[in-house]
């Protein structure tokens, strides 16, 4: 009597384990994990939960919402390898600081000791005045010093802006969680590793009005050695476009 009622568990959970079973066989599980993440996180303007993944955001506003279930990956690149400069950028930005801090300080000196001349020669630039002898040559010395000046500044701007542009994936790649220490930049010395994630979506729009997209996501991760062995950061979303 009760044996249909067994039968029917017993379908219920072959069920649910070769559901199971194809979702883990599936080539692209990793990547449509990651995928289902962003999209159920940009769904809920859960910004905090994407800064721990992702440096971009799926506006649900302007750009619509995906269900978990309503995506598809569709391939998946091969990955990509360069070297990871974080701690050569770093050296670079040591090195262009201590050149500028020299530069300025002779630049001090010769102002120190022109102050007067310096200040006539920008009296008369200020009105227009052409100068002779004596202040013209300290005119051409001190537009030298103030080009050159300009040049270091954008020596120095340029090497910590790579700096700010390699460091960030990096590190959000090596920390295991939100409230994990922010490697050094000794620890970010490796590869990073990039590829692209092709995925078809149902996209529901603010209207309510469903539309299949195809996008490429662009994911990347550090990978480092630390005491002879290798460990590789998690992947980071860091590219998002219509494909």
């Amino acid at each position: 009597m009760f044996r249909p009622k067994t039968s029917v568990y017993l379908l219920a959970s072959m069920v649910l384990a070769v559901a199971a079973l194809s979702a883990c066989s599936s080539p692209n599980a990793s990547e449509e994990n990651l995928v289902r993440q962003f999209f159920r996180a940009s769904s809920l303007r859960d910004n905090q939960t994407l800064s721990n993944f992702a440096t971009v955001s799926f506006e649900p506003k302007t750009e619509g919402t995906v269900g978990t279930g309503d995506f598809e990956v569709t391939a998946v690149s091969p990955e990509r390898s360069e070297p990871l400069r974080v701690v050569e950028l770093s050296k670079a930005v040591t090195e262009a600081e201590a050149a500028n801090k020299a530069f300025n300080e002779k630049k001090k000196q010769y102002q120190d000791a022109n102050t007067e001349a310096i200040d006539r020669v920008l009296k008369a630039e200020s009105a227009g005045r052409k100068l002779a002898g004596k202040d013209a040559q300290i005119q051409a010395e001190w537009t030298k010093w103030r080009d050159e000046s300009g040049a270091e500044a954008k020596k120095l701007s340029a090497a910590r802006a790579a700096l700010s542009d390699a460091r960030p994936i990096a590190e959000l790649s090596l920390m295991a969680n939100s409230g994990a220490p922010t490697p050094t930049v000794e620890e970010l010395n490796g590869t990073l590793v990039t590829k692209d994630i092709t995925v078809k979506a149902q996209v529901k729009g603010a209207d309510g009005t469903t539309t299949e997209k195809t996008y490429v996501m662009t994911v990347q991760r550090a990978v480092v050695k630390r005491d002879a062995a290798e460990r590789q950061g998690k992947w980071i979303i860091t590219g998002l476009k219509p494909a």
